[in-house]
């Protein structure tokens, strides 16, 4: 008896094609892997995209560079428990390794290694914390440190803002660590000068420059001083005549190449003072200036400057941001005369319908008035003695060290830290802002939010229903 049904000879078919979709599949999946693998082997620059509003994940210019030119190991280790990692950290750290052949991070758990901290003396760092060795030294960077909290507008917002700020703390320790010796700023204290501000002699350690204390009735100028800074002197230096020749010390420091970041106020007369600089070319402009173009001064005070940088000033102070705005409180301009073998440049200055007024603290008004002296003036001037090297950079104002004042204008404090490292020999450079961990609110005026109010509101609805109702009707009619 035949077979009603045979199988049909197509079962080699049915295997071979089994095969073959098993082989694609497992291809697929092998190049899957190894498209993975070639993709984590990549610098994480090429591989992550930072959509941020304040550049989170994104290095600067300066502390790529940094990171570059590292000449040795350095490893960055960061103290957190496994799990618990600050992605905004990590991802930090991952771009400093991928700018830095030479830098590496580790992750260390404190309850895995308990005592690896202490042996760089911190202990009692918590958790959070970012050490940095550098073979020959190491720093400790707190975790609260990392995140500068902003309780300014707390009384009329009810909120703060909080700011990322471990770039600039990572690269101003890798560039301490890093750029040999600390410079030595020393700061004349026996004059009735102003404090240096808690924020300016930070910066200027950021920048590696170490501030110390001066008195020169009982110690005379160090040899090791890069930068001698007189900051306001209520009272003149002493003559020969005094009980130190701070004059004689003063003018041998400058004669030997020294530098000095001079800053004064037209309240204190210094003769003694001004016949030195005279010297070097320069001179205090009788009064105070006062700014007749209202987009160079502060609303409503035309005695708070808004100066401009000259030309000049970026070549004078690498690495300064020429951008950056700029308040002077009741300044005072300097004269710049020819001088035998002194080059000399400003640094900021005024609009050409900024004028001074002779009466300076004692004016009755600030309104431009007969006998007032024409402008532009001069703020801040370098000057150079050609064949001694030593240099001068005078400010005509002593308000620009202003820890209230740099919460608004943080340019004032970048400017004269960039002026004493340029002094110094440093870059100024290392400067770099906190990055904020949100996108700026839109302020919208309250004229302009009732009109957009108005047409989202009744305007665009009432648009929509009658374009509606004009597209029923008239399919009815059909």
């Amino acid at each position: 008896m035949q077979h009603l049904f045979r199988s049909k000879p197509d079962g080699g078919r049915v295997f071979r094609s089994g095969l073959y979709s098993a082989a694609i599949l497992a291809a697929a999946t092998a190049l899957t892997v190894l498209v993975n693998l070639v993709v984590q082997a990549l610098p994480v620059q090429y591989t992550t995209f930072d959509l941020s509003a304040g550049g989170l994940y994104t290095l600067g210019d300066t502390s790529r560079a940094v990171a570059a030119g590292l000449d040795r190991d350095v490893v960055i280790y960061y103290l957190c428990e496994t799990g618990q990692e600050d992605a905004i950290i990590t991802g930090t750290l991952d771009q400093y390794a991928a700018a830095g052949s030479r830098l590496r991070w580790e992750l260390k758990d404190p309850a895995l290694y308990p005592t690896f901290a202490a042996q760089y003396g911190a202990g009692t760092a918590a958790a959070g914390s970012l050490i940095i060795d550098a073979g020959t030294g190491s720093a400790v960077l707190d975790a609260a440190g990392l995140y500068v909290y902003d309780y300014s507008d707390y009384y009329r917002t009810g909120g703060y803002t909080v700011r990322f700020d471990g770039e600039e703390q990572i690269t101003s320790a890798l560039y301490r660590l890093t750029s040999g010796p600390a410079a030595r700023a020393y700061y004349t204290t026996n004059h009735g000068e102003r404090t240096l501000s808690a924020a300016l002699t930070d910066a200027l350690e950021r920048q590696n420059i170490e501030a110390v204390g001066l008195n020169l009735l009982t110690t005379p100028i160090p040899e090791d001083c890069d930068v001698l800074i007189v900051h306001c002197p209520a009272s003149d230096f002493a003559g020969a005549e005094g009980a130190a020749d701070e004059m004689g010390q003063l003018r041998d420091y400058l004669a030997g190449g020294g530098r000095l970041l001079l800053t004064t106020d037209a309240y204190y007369a210094t003769p003694n003072l001004d016949a030195l600089m005279a010297e070097w070319g320069l001179a205090r402009v009788e009064g105070l200036v006062v700014e007749g173009d209202a987009d160079h001064s502060l609303y409503g005070y035309s005695y708070y400057l808004l100066p401009d940088y000259s030309p000049d000033a970026a070549e004078l102070v690498p690495g300064l941001d020429t951008t950056a705005p700029l308040i002077l409180q009741m300044a005072q301009g300097i004269a710049v005369t020819p001088a035998e073998g002194v080059a000399a440049a400003p640094l900021l200055t005024t609009s050409a319908a900024a004028y001074s007024k002779p009466a300076g603290y004692g004016m009755a008004t600030p309104d431009r008035e007969d006998g007032d002296l024409d402008g532009p003036f001069d703020l801040a001037v370098w000057a150079e003695n050609e064949g001694t090297g030593g240099q001068v950079i005078w400010i005509g104002c002593s308000n620009m060290d202003d820890e209230a004042l740099y919460l608004s204008v943080p340019g004032n404090c970048d400017f004269l830290t960039g002026c004493a490292a340029a002094l110094a020999g440093r870059s100024s450079g290392i400067l770099i802002e906190s990055k904020a961990l949100e996108a700026e609110q839109m302020v919208i005026p309250a004229g302009a939010a009732s009109a957009l109010g108005l047409c989202f509101i009744l305007i665009l609805p009432a648009g929509l229903l009658a374009a509606g109702a004009a597209v029923v009707l008239r399919r009815r009619r059909r």
